[in-house]
């Protein structure tokens, strides 16, 4: 297991040192060099006396001593459904249905869809804790808005450091734990609060490094919180005020915004007329506080690059674990682009992410906001790009491991708190709390019409035929594309072709061969490997039959060695192919711990 005192001595030794590993991204390569002085990029200082104190925790999510577990909403909330005439409740989605099945009685927090990090945070606090929602006088006053919320009688109320809790968070809402856990630690409550009132934070697809998505949608760079007047993001904020502005509406959509910002009509008490509902002019678009500044690459700087008051710190007490959603877009060898593979299971997000993998922006804005190219952001999960998930620089990381099982997924296993476990996902079937559903699947129609025998048989056609669909898809997308940049130097360059580079089209080879090409190659780091290497090694002695198929498969390759004129290393990889050298967990696995001998002992008798 990974020393966690390693990494403290190390970081103490090199403040600007601020990564473990070196597989996924280097000192050099941090898009932040003007402010990686000596503070930044370092690790808190912890009392040597709290080393030896360190010990591995186990998460438990189903039993009599289960950990208490608080669900995080991003964005969307926890779910979208709507009420039908009669009460029928008409589900579109669920973001919790795949976590729900293996944590038991999970506490869900439902928070403000669209509020900042802050707002949020102090929400979640008084959900878990009880009482009513207090943002601070001092900020309220800041941004305008009202310093009292709703009243909660709360999830734990004897929540305190020898009671603590874990969150589980998915996009924004994983963001939202980590800076309630900061406020925790800096005491912002009053009420002698610690980091260690969260046992672990786990995260999926967080936007730790900010998101380039909200410019796209019109957010102007630079500005923070300013909105072009004719954009997707401005149209979605008048559909908001709209909604807020009639109670009907808001009691369908619920965005949770009129405790604070009095977005409801003037004739039920609110602040709005007609217009500036429309043309979506309050205090909450205006002022900043809300997701758009916290959901944005400006926004995400702030929390770790600015004043060492406002920097989060990792609780030396705290499990993190980060799982990072890769693998489903592919880079084109034309023009850089990353395009959503055939693959995809939820269509909304791929044709955002069509847009985000090639969304670049003006040197000026990659020099003063992203501090980096556009390009770094474009491989992406849908809304979110790999990059972006990356934990803030100044935080330390255990080790990188690229899951393939379960097996392998830190959160079923003993970890060692106090920084980071990257995890990078390229399927979620492969992790043990979440997995990837289709937009829309939960529908009734929707799961009738994928009953139908046709709609079935013609999904296992295409999931049987995908390598050669991706291959036609692959191909005419980098056709296109030639066809373009033909075009564009035809246009700088009159009628000359000499600066075209590459113009032959592919032939089928070509794209199977560098298929994995496409797709960014990731591996496990020096501890990540380790890591893997010990969990198999336990996986393997706690599972008798598995350990004797084991032991067959290498008598058998010796046997064959020894028989022919080839070397042992010849014959590893085609044996390891094949499946006779298993990687992972194989057949059923022992109840009780069993030695070898003592299989074989049970089988004689």
């Amino acid at each position: 297991m990974f020393d966690f005192r390693k990494i403290i001595k190390s970081q103490q030794h090199n403040s600007t040192d601020t990564s473990v590993s070196t597989h996924f991204y280097h000192d050099d390569e941090e898009p932040y060099p003007a402010e990686a002085d000596g503070v930044y990029g370092a690790m808190p200082v912890v009392d040597s006396s709290l080393l030896s104190e360190l010990k591995e925790v186990k998460l438990k999510f189903e039993g009599e001593d289960r950990d208490t577990c608080v669900l995080v909403p991003g964005l969307l909330g926890n779910k979208i459904e709507f009420t039908l005439p009669g009460g029928r409740k008409w589900l579109v989605v669920d973001n919790w249905d795949d976590v729900k099945d293996i944590v038991e009685d999970p506490f869900i927090a439902s928070l403000s869809s669209l509020g900042s990090i802050h707002d949020r945070a102090v929400e979640l606090y008084y959900q878990i804790k009880g009482g009513q929602v207090d943002y601070g006088l001092q900020h309220s006053y800041q941004f305008c808005h009202n310093q009292f919320g709703e009243t909660y009688e709360g999830f734990m109320p004897r929540w305190s450091p020898d009671n603590p809790v874990v969150l589980i968070g998915k996009g924004y809402g994983a963001t939202t734990a980590l800076y309630l856990q900061h406020l925790l630690s800096t005491n912002y409550f009053g009420q002698h609060t610690s980091g260690r009132m969260v046992k672990a934070v786990i995260c999926l697809s967080a936007p730790h490094r900010g998101s380039t998505l909200p410019y796209w949608l019109g957010l102007e760079a630079g500005s923070k919180c300013v909105v072009s007047p004719l954009s997707l993001l401005q149209l979605f904020l008048s559909f908001v005020h709209i909604v807020c502005y009639f109670a009907c509406l808001e009691r369908l959509f619920s965005f949770k915004l009129n405790d604070k910002w009095n977005l409801s009509s003037r004739e039920e008490g609110g602040e709005q007329s007609i217009w500036s509902a429309i043309s979506a002019r309050s205090k909450f678009a205006y002022f900043g506080d809300n997701f758009l500044v916290d959901w944005s690459v400006e926004g995400a700087r702030m929390r770790f690059a600015g004043e060492e008051k406002n920097k989060h710190f990792l609780d030396p007490d705290c499990v993190y674990i980060n799982y990072i959603t890769t693998g489903s877009s592919w880079r084109s060898k034309i023009t850089g682009y990353y395009w959503p593979r055939l693959t995809w299971r939820n269509l909304p997000t791929a044709i955002i992410s069509t847009f985000l993998g090639q969304y670049k922006m003006t040197p000026d804005v990659e020099q003063h906001v992203l501090r980096t190219s556009s390009s770094t952001f474009w491989e992406n999960d849908g809304t979110l790009s790999v990059y972006s998930q990356q934990p803030p620089p100044h935080q330390g990381v255990h080790m990188n491991i690229v899951i393939t099982e379960k097996l392998f997924d830190p959160v079923d296993h003993e970890l060692t708190p106090g920084a980071w476990y990257n995890v990078y996902v390229e399927d979620r079937s492969t992790t043990v709390l979440f997995d990837d559903e289709p937009f829309l699947a939960t529908l009734p129609f929707v799961e009738q019409i994928l009953e139908i025998n046709t709609v079935k048989r013609f999904g296992e056609y295409l999931s049987k035929n995908v390598d050669s669909f991706e291959y036609y898809y692959i191909f005419l997308v980098e056709f296109f594309e030639r066809q373009v940049c033909y075009l564009k130097s035809i246009k700088s360059n009159g009628n000359s072709v000499a600066n075209i580079k590459d113009i032959q089209y592919a032939t089928k080879s070509y794209l199977m061969d560098s298929n994995l090409e496409r797709n960014e190659k990731r591996s496990n780091d020096k501890a990540g490997e380790e890591w893997c290497r010990k969990i198999n090694t336990i996986e393997l002695m706690n599972s008798p039959s598995k350990m004797l198929y084991y032991i067959n498969n290498i008598q058998k390759l010796h046997s064959t060695v020894e028989g022919g004129s080839q070397d042992l290393t010849s014959f590893k990889d085609d044996f390891s192919t094949n499946g006779l050298i298993p990687s992972g967990p194989m057949f059923i696995k022992a109840r009780h711990k069993m030695t070898t001998e003592d299989y074989r002992a049970s089988v004689q008798q």
